[in-house]
């Protein structure tokens, strides 16, 4: 005691609070009692049943002592107060105190060192096991006054970035997650209390490997508390998201940005449906996942005449399986005038030709033939078919299909499921019927689909028959179905992942 200046008897000791994570992710309610799990810490304080290291340097002048060399701080129950195990006091007026906070006390994969005068600093390299990475916090106090006599507060900050994981908006595939990784992320730096991260360094991948079975909905946790990786704060630059089924499917994702100290970035992982417009081609698309699918297909409206139809159903589908999907398009109204000054027009797959052009078709195949009149051979390799509008004027119009496409005005009738529609020019299989090529000859051509509705029957006047659509017998029962006449302009189509079950 009469070392001390003043005879000062006042011990040091403390009153602690830990700041909010930030961001605009929230994190869920825990409070964290387990100092080896990675779960971060989200209490007002830290808990009474926690320790923590601390360093205190005394500054007299440009003289400088370490009074307090990494010591556990506990809260001592009976007193009521956070305390070291050693007893320090107060070294009274004309001296200051800097004092250096850590939690947890003893931080493993991390070494702090300090010398009097200079601020401590922590290096550490993150495990790559999530559930040992601890959710690190310092604190700072400097120039304290050495004869303060109460409390001293220290409010810990978190040093890491949390990173979490959970279904966006457009949902994902159900079933049963094996792991999430992400990587090639900095794993090392240097910490000096007080001011931040240096010498970040490193490249490793880091995974949560945990089985998650989930429904896929919107907001639905995938992986957090526990499972919260703890990432040193850095830019980062094109590094890719891993989501793995258990079935072994992998779906990826590759971000860019910066990640801060104490803020949670939960990301919002999607597998939103692949779309598929009217190019006036045939296009690919790849199976990321072996699993359930829903497709769908809308047919492509006539000129001047009736909607495309509509057809659905899910299928299950291989992982990097091929699907080909031919998007109709919209038959052109063309009536005014003679059919020499103004020619004939047709829908993208199977629309008929005529003054007002028959709308085409849109399907999805597992081969690549072309348009649809060309699998006349290999109807197997059709898997969904959407019926495209007639062409013309007048009501009614020929929508395009359905089971069956609808009829048109003056005998142009819709194509079946076995025949095509009847008119000046019949349907057939993939192809809606022609007008013709002189102006006696109808208007409105028919509708493309898995049979072409009928052109028009009676000259320049009329529309022709919707194509019909059709559903492949290797869609799953129960999961398809088919509506006429709903969608305007170019076709159109639409994947779904479902299930990885």
């Amino acid at each position: 005691m009469n070392m001390l200046d003043g005879n000062n008897n006042e011990q040091i000791n403390f009153f602690v609070s830990v700041p909010s994570w930030k961001g605009n992710d929230s994190i869920a309610s825990n409070s964290a009692k387990t100092e080896t799990r990675a779960t971060p810490i989200t209490d007002a304080s830290l808990g009474t049943d926690k320790t923590f290291g601390i360093i205190a340097d005394v500054v007299n002048g440009s003289n400088y002592i370490t009074e307090i060399n990494q010591e556990v701080v506990s809260y001592n129950t009976t007193n009521k107060i956070w305390e070291t195990v050693a007893d320090h006091y107060w070294p009274g007026a004309n001296k200051t105190v800097n004092f250096y906070a850590y939690y947890p006390a003893s931080i493993t994969n991390g070494t702090i060192t300090h010398t009097a005068s200079t601020t401590p600093i922590l290096t550490y390299t993150v495990p790559a096991d999530a559930t040992t990475q601890v959710d690190i916090m310092t604190a700072t106090g400097t120039n304290v006054s050495g004869n303060s006599n109460s409390s001293t507060p220290l409010s810990f900050n978190h040093i890491f970035a949390a990173i979490q994981f959970s279904v966006g908006s457009a949902g994902i595939g159900s079933g049963t997650i094996s792991s999430i990784s992400i990587g090639n992320v900095a794993n090392s730096g240097t910490y000096t209390f007080g001011s931040g991260w240096s010498n970040v360094t490193g490249s490793k991948t880091f995974t949560i490997s945990q089985s998650k079975t989930i429904t896929g909905i919107s907001g639905e946790d995938i992986y957090s508390g526990n499972y919260t990786l703890m990432m040193v704060p850095q830019n980062i630059n094109n590094i890719t998201i891993t989501i793995s089924y258990s079935n072994g499917g992998t779906l990826t994702k590759t971000i860019s940005g910066t990640w801060e100290a104490g803020k949670v970035y939960k990301y919002h992982l999607s597998y939103a449906p692949k779309t598929f417009d009217y190019t006036g081609t045939v296009q690919t698309y790849t199976i990321p996942v072996t699993g359930t699918y829903k497709l769908e297909v809308w047919g492509a409206q006539g000129g001047g005449g009736g909607y495309g139809g509509y057809a659905f159903g899910n299928i299950y589908l291989t992982q990097s399986s091929l699907l080909y999907f031919c998007i109709g398009g919209a038959g052109t109204y063309n009536l005014n005038g003679s059919i020499l000054s103004n020619p004939l027009t047709a829908g993208y797959n199977g629309g008929g030709y005529g003054q007002c052009g028959g709308g085409g078709a849109t399907h999805i195949a597992i081969t690549n033939r072309g348009v649809l009149k060309n699998y006349l051979s290999y109807q197997a390799e059709i898997l969904l078919v959407a019926g495209g509008g007639g062409g013309g004027d007048g009501t009614p119009v020929g929508v395009g299909g359905g089971t069956t496409g609808g009829d048109g005005t003056s005998s142009g009738s819709g194509g079946t499921q076995t025949t095509g529609g009847t008119g000046i020019g019949s349907g057939s299989f993939g192809q809606g019927g022609n007008i013709g090529t002189t102006n006696n000859d109808s208007a409105g051509a028919g509708g493309g689909g898995w049979y072409g509705g009928g052109s028009s029957g009676q000259p320049q006047i009329g529309s022709g028959g919707g194509g019909s659509g059709h559903i492949g017998t290797s869609l799953i029962s129960g999961s398809t179905g088919m509506s006429n006449g709903v969608r305007s302009g170019d076709g159109y189509a639409r994947i779904t992942f479902v299930s990885a079950n």
